[in-house]
């Protein structure tokens, strides 16, 4: 227990000793998890937007004029990949394109009937799976022609998986940094005590006993840099969401009033940072133990 408490002293007491390259630590181990933690927040709220996008992607089903509509409409809703079904009849229809090109009424003045056919429109549960709806739809018996926007549905996913590479890459790369600044912390550290390492070898300390005040040093500077990261995360996310919350407008629409609440996660996400903090620097400290101490 007194050994235990020997060693805390002295990964505690090093911190300050060292204290302006632990600072510089703190410091861009707390940029570097800031910027990956936002990134984590874009990359998850993106990705409810995108979704709302593509729930509001619908696909066109036109139905011949004899068609069973109520048989037409049970087959849709039975199918695993809808999620809502809209009828527009085409009374509704002529009246929308008249409101859609309002500077045009004469050509619908001279329209000798109505050639908007009665028409279904389909929201799917997986834009990935488009191609797959169209083909079930254009075989239901009464339905002559399916229309679906797959250049959006393609534009959709390929934005989606740009955000996820780049997201990935730039949570790797920081996480690698933050790794490179821990261990260089510690290397300067083992060098200002060398002589303390030296005496201790000499009188038969185990190399456990040594590399523990450094391993100690380097998680209190993670879990700190977590922490610190946390509060910035707070205060930064909390005043860009309040920037949209005060006109959602067209932000709304685009389903910016469902993306995440800090309050909703504030726990879990100061778990994550000091989790995140605490293993860094314990990396950190454990690649320079065994690349620059030979002990």
């Amino acid at each position: 227990m007194n050994n235990l408490s020997y060693l805390l002293k002295q990964g505690f007491s090093s911190i300050w000793k060292n204290r302006l390259m632990s600072f510089a630590s703190l410091c861009i181990l707390t940029v570097c998890l800031l910027l990956v933690g936002l990134s984590g927040f874009v990359m998850l709220d993106c990705g409810i937007i995108l979704d709302n996008v593509s729930d509001k992607n619908e696909i066109s089903v036109y139905m011949e004029d004899d068609a069973d509509i109520n048989h037409i409409k049970d087959v849709l809703n039975s199918n695993t990949l809808v999620t809502k079904v809209r009828y527009i009849s085409p009374e509704e229809g002529l009246e929308s394109m008249k409101n859609q090109y309002k500077d045009q009424t004469e050509l619908f003045e001279s329209l000798p009937y109505n050639p908007v056919p009665p028409t279904y429109m389909v929201t799917i549960n997986d834009l990935d799976k488009i191609d797959m709806a169209v083909g079930q739809f254009q075989v239901i018996q009464g339905v002559y022609k399916v229309n679906a926007p797959m250049d959006f549905a393609g534009f959709i996913e390929d934005i989606r998986n740009t955000f996820t590479i780049v997201g990935i890459a730039l949570m790797l790369s920081l996480g690698a940094v933050s790794i490179i600044i821990i261990a260089n912390t510690t290397r300067i550290s083992v060098f200002a005590r060398r002589k303390e390492i030296a005496i201790m070898r000499i009188v038969g300390a185990t190399n456990s006993f040594i590399r523990t005040p450094f391993f100690v040093e380097g998680m209190t500077v993670g879990l700190l840099s977590g922490f610190t990261s946390w509060i910035l995360t707070k205060v930064i996310y909390e005043g860009v969401f309040g920037l949209f919350s005060e006109s959602l407008g067209m932000w709304g629409a685009l389903g910016m009033d469902n993306i995440i609440k800090f309050s909703d996660v504030a726990v879990q996400t100061l778990l994550v940072y000091c989790a995140a903090g605490a293993l860094l620097g314990a990396i950190g400290t454990v690649l320079s133990m065994s690349k620059h101490l030979k002990i």
